[in-house]
């Protein structure tokens, strides 16, 4: 049990607080995106994914593999970052594309409306982590 709450409150506030250290805090945080996603894809993409991916599977055995009330809820929700994994590794110039035109329209608010989103979202994720578990 304490493995899906800690997961989902690590994972909730991570992205919970993303509109706040992408955003509120004064920096240039759509010219860190794009040095981030440059067109050649950049080293740290495939190790990150690829632990990502790992965690994704620890999860899955952990619910399958114990009887924990609720922990699918976490386990799928979770489950959903193994798109962007799956993304960097094999189609990284699609994502690359999508993340570059957005920074493009309208001087990059797409990217913040991406971030408020993911914003509610963790938060649904951290209070039902808190409240479930």
């Amino acid at each position: 049990m304490h493995y899906f709450k800690i997961l989902g409150i690590v994972f909730g506030l991570a992205a919970m607080l993303k509109p706040f250290y992408m955003h509120l805090i004064p920096w240039d945080e759509n010219k860190y995106i794009a040095k981030a996603y440059t067109k050649k894809r950049p080293k740290w993409v495939i190790p990150v994914s690829i632990v990502g991916l790992i965690l994704v599977a620890i999860t899955w055995y952990k619910e399958l593999t114990t009887n924990i009330p609720y922990s699918l809820i976490i386990t799928i929700i979770f489950s959903l970052t193994a798109i962007k994994a799956i993304f960097f590794i094999f189609d990284y110039e699609k994502f690359q594309q999508w993340v570059a035109g957005m920074l493009a329209k309208e001087d990059g608010k797409k990217i913040v409306l991406v971030d408020i989103l993911a914003g509610v979202f963790g938060l649904i994720v951290f209070v039902t982590s808190i409240i479930i578990f």
